[in-house]
């Protein structure tokens, strides 16, 4: 499952918006990959542009991993950013999801991630 929405903002002030909002919530930015740029330096044209979020709340990555150390494959969440047929779009998969499919005894702490994460996107859309 995916969530997606809308935004009425620009890709670089949702990025902007999500740098300032996640230390609220005791989320770090860990890496911003800019997906447009690096295939323009490549000489490959996207056309949309894409830019991927990885966020981390290290409190929340060690209860995992000490839980699951396979569960470090889906670490750390994403958060995508890009334009499409005209529209910015924020999106990510669902987290519960994710960890069900590795560990399905830690779903309750991936539902309460995946809601602040949502609190995350809808406060910076």
């Amino acid at each position: 499952m995916q969530y997606m929405e809308i935004s009425n903002k620009s890709v670089q002030e949702v990025i902007d918006s999500l740098k300032e909002v996640a230390s609220k919530y005791k989320y770090g930015i860990q890496h911003i990959h800019n997906v447009k740029e690096t295939l323009n330096s490549k000489g490959i044209d996207l056309g949309n542009e894409c830019q991927i979020v990885d966020i981390c709340n290290p409190i929340v990555a060690q209860k995992f991993l000490s839980e699951d150390m396979s569960l470090s494959i889906i670490m750390p969440c994403k958060i995508s950013v890009y334009t499409q047929d005209g529209d910015k779009l924020i999106a990510m998969n669902s987290l519960v999801q994710l960890v069900d499919d590795i560990n399905p005894d830690l779903i309750e702490l991936a539902q309460e991630v995946l809601e602040l994460l949502l609190e995350i996107i809808d406060e910076v859309k």
